[in-house]
């Protein structure tokens, strides 16, 4: 018999629950996780009492209505959230993603009917043990993602559940089930009317997943329509790519499939509404790799000085990760973080404060620093203060 280990809060909200006289499991990618022994995240639980009834059982705790029109009440043990939802039918979906309308259920069996995967259709509670009515330990067994009954119906319903059939396939390491995958290919174009932040944070745990590689070139039709039209045709080798992090991945994404990499991924980052620091980093790193070298320790110092720490890092990954660069490369960067010389301005000896103090004044302070940086890593200029004050005097009396 299959045992879960639960927190000692969610083990008291289900015993609290049946001592109500009502049925509570935790549900979904918990019970998934605990089966194949992975690190679990969140505990959703479902019950059979409704929502004005869950917070009657947890009347002297604090509880939220998160979405109580959809059965789910939050309720705060010892300052964490746990959500509880009563078992429910979905009515029709209108728009690829909500149901119109949501009828509680007293089945168990009739709530995990609507669920997007077997694996994740999965139910458990200590006195009950596993509820399992659509073989998702088998799935899980046999490493499959599999849509729970209809697939063209499913994502039909809810069209981000192609991409997280894909995001699963990813971080699990997963095929699809062949009728699913040809339900998902034949149903990518839905993907247009979800949200695109929505689209964004599956797509980021796909890229970032452990079998990304195989995923991203198998379902490239699919990674298409949500990537704007942009077909992953070309990867590095799976093993460089396995170690690369996510944002080296991405730009190498852009890089190897698309002829202006830098405007295709300002663009498509745009579009997918991104965080502001996924888009610009990413834009930088790809203008930058297009000049940027560590052939030595003057050369990989302008390349800090015009981009930035972060940027002329992700220039080097993303030049290992496609063999341009080499561990050598990653030597001379290093140097070159640790060297003496600065790569900001901020490790000038001078000040703008000093330049303004000798007569210096307003856009001319940030240009002479940025000469002066310049100078200091060609060698032309010791960073000491007098020498920086006498090197900018001999430059304007030329």
């Amino acid at each position: 018999m299959f045992y879960m280990h639960l927190p000692s809060d969610v083990e008291f909200i289900i015993d609290r629950m049946r001592s109500h006289g009502y049925s509570a499991h935790v549900v979904g990618g918990s019970v998934r996780d605990s089966l194949i022994g992975r690190e679990l995240g969140d505990f959703d639980i479902t019950t059979d009492a409704l929502p004005e009834q869950t917070k009657a059982v947890f009347s002297e705790y604090k509880t939220v209505d998160t979405g109580i029109q959809h059965g789910t009440v939050m309720l705060v043990l010892d300052g964490t959230p746990y959500e509880i939802t009563t078992y429910r039918l979905d009515g029709d979906y209108k728009d690829n993603r909500h149901p119109e309308s949501v009828t509680f259920t007293a089945s168990l069996e009739e709530d995990l009917a609507r669920r997007d995967f077997t694996v994740n259709a999965m139910a458990y509670s200590p006195s009950v043990g596993l509820v399992d009515p659509f073989d998702g330990v088998h799935d899980l067994q046999r490493r499959i993602i599999r849509a729970v009954g209809d697939p063209y119906r499913r994502f039909d319903e809810d069209a981000l559940r192609i991409l997280r059939a894909l995001r699963f396939a990813s971080t699990l390491g997963f095929d699809i089930d062949e009728s699913t995958s040809m339900a998902a290919r034949e149903l990518s174009s839905n993907l247009v009317s979800i949200s695109k932040e929505r689209v964004y944070t599956e797509l980021k745990k796909l890229i970032s997943g452990t079998d990304a590689h195989r995923v991203l070139l198998e379902y490239a039709d699919i990674i298409a329509v949500a990537f704007g039209g942009l077909f992953v045709k070309e990867l590095p080798n799976y093993e460089r790519f396995l170690n690369a992090d996510y944002f080296t991945r991405l730009a190498a994404i852009f890089d190897m499939n698309s002829e202006d990499p830098i405007s295709v991924a300002d663009n498509v980052l745009a579009s997918l509404k991104t965080d502001k620091f996924t888009r610009t980093h990413t834009v930088s790193v790809l203008k930058a790799y297009k000049e940027a070298n560590f052939t030595d320790e003057r050369v990989a110092l302008k390349t800090l000085a015009r981009y930035g720490k972060e940027a002329a890092d992700g220039v080097l990954s993303l030049g290992i990760l496609e063999k341009r660069f080499t561990n050598s490369d990653r030597e001379v960067f290093m140097g070159a973080l640790n060297s003496a010389k600065p790569y900001t301005v901020s490790g000038l000896a001078l000040r703008g404060s000093d330049l303004l103090a000798i007569g210096f004044k307003g856009e001319a302070i940030g240009a002479s620093l940025e000469k002066l940086l310049y100078a200091v890593i060609d060698g032309s200029v010791e960073n000491e203060k007098s020498a920086l004050i006498a090197y900018l005097s001999r430059d304007a009396e030329v």
